[in-house]
């Protein structure tokens, strides 16, 4: 079992990265629905192998729509998701 095991999923939206779903150690998950608008899904993940480990902070895209061209505008105006819990 690791010490920790907690993520985020952030939704690009025409609105900006909105907070999706996400797991907490103590709580377990919160689910929430993903925006009908988004255009990409990541999940933004930290890890915790025991106490005396370093934690892992990974990034991982999660769903993409077909519209590129709405991802790359999304993507300049908004930035890349955030690296937060």
């Amino acid at each position: 079992m690791a010490a920790s095991n907690e993520w985020t999923e952030w939704h690009l939206t025409p609105r900006g990265w909105e907070r999706g779903s996400e797991r907490e150690d103590g709580p377990g998950i919160k689910e929430k629905p993903a925006p009908a608008d988004r255009v990409l899904t990541y999940r933004w993940k930290e890890y915790l192998s025991s106490v005396f480990s370093t934690m892992d902070r990974t990034s991982q895209e999660l769903w993409r729509s077909d519209d590129e061209a709405a991802i790359k505008v999304l993507l300049e105006k908004f930035g890349d998701p955030p690296q937060s819990l």
